[in-house]
């Protein structure tokens, strides 16, 4: 009878540890405008590794996430605990405020140095590269498109997404701005009757429909066009790319500071940049080949981008886009 009574009481012990080892699972909820494709692949791959942390994405552009911190902010508390989005300005308020966690992961010492903040408050994790896209079916000779100022060339055949709500588009705004004579770029561009799209996602499918000749849109989405078969191909610009590090970084408020930097330390990894490569994204590490057909960073020539320029000025270049080009 004892012997009996010994062993209800272990199982029932053992069935109590089940149950508080799947209570004590944490939460943590990821804040992204990385495509939600992306973001559900790498939040399955997180938690099969960690199996003790459940990882919740809200996805919208840039912009709307950025907003959606400041208002959360303003309100008592931000509820995300990871950050990963393509407008790296927005980085560098961010940390100014005090909103980032500073983190410097054992991983992070694979990134190149020029990719990631010195004290750890964000880290590039992923290279997505602004190029112009052709389509081929409708621009036989890809020779006539070189420079970004013969995208304009093709008026309401041309296409760019949005940087009132896109953050990479956002980034190249500021490149342009900073670099490459002030406004005049965007002023020829709505004389011309370039296309503006909400997104990048749009301008790449319009693009590989045919609805456009051209388009100022992101390399990675070009590639799985045309790994489905559409007439598409990606034009690595002459005067030069512009290659956006879309940092991941800790929410500095979050109650689940482990947790969150078991999340940076997964996308850092080597196999969290395999991830990336396997959707056809380039990778922050020197130690993982990029896409095939896609040449490594260092082959690339680079428009240079003013991240702290951009930061401090965001407004501006919000409400002159606005006037300039949408009206």
């Amino acid at each position: 009878m004892l012997r009996r009574t010994l062993m209800v009481v272990i199982a029932s012990l053992f069935l109590i540890g089940i149950v508080f080892a799947a209570s004590a699972a944490e939460t943590i909820v990821l804040y992204t405008s990385v495509p939600i494709e992306l973001a559900t692949k790498f939040a399955d791959e997180f938690m099969k590794e960690y199996k003790d942390i459940k990882l919740e994405v809200f996805r919208a552009g840039s912009t709307d996430v950025i907003n959606k911190i400041w208002a959360e902010n303003e309100a008592g508390g931000i509820k995300g605990d990871v950050l990963w989005l393509a407008d790296a300005a927005a980085y560098y308020t961010f940390r100014d405020k005090g909103l980032l966690l500073a983190y410097k992961s054992p991983e992070a010492t694979n990134v190149p140095m020029e990719l990631k903040d010195p004290n750890g408050y964000f880290t590039g994790a992923r290279i997505i590269n602004m190029i112009i896209g052709v389509n081929t079916s409708l621009i036989k000779d890809k020779s006539k498109v070189k420079t970004w100022a013969d995208l304009l060339a093709y008026g309401k055949k041309a296409a760019m997404a949005n940087p009132l709500y896109s953050g990479s588009n956002f980034m190249v705004t500021a490149t342009f701005v900073k670099n490459s004579g002030g406004w005049l770029w965007f002023e020829d561009a709505r004389k011309k009757e370039m296309q503006v799209l909400r997104g990048n996602a749009d301008v790449a499918r319009g693009l590989a429909a045919g609805e456009f000749a051209v388009a100022m849109v992101l390399d990675y989405m070009v590639n799985d066009y045309k790994k489905q078969g559409a007439p598409v191909e990606i034009i690595w610009p002459e005067d030069g790319t512009i290659s956006i590090p879309s940092p991941v970084a800790i929410i500095s408020v979050t109650k689940k500071v482990a947790a969150s930097k078991c999340f940076i330390d997964f996308v850092l990894s080597r196999k969290g940049q395999e991830l990336m490569v396997k959707d056809g994204v380039l990778p922050v590490r020197g130690d993982v080949a990029p896409p095939a057909g896609m040449p490594t960073l260092d082959k690339i020539k680079l428009m240079p981008i003013p991240f702290e320029w951009a930061a401090e000025n965001t407004t501006m270049l919000r409400e002159t886009f606005e006037k300039k080009v949408m009206y």
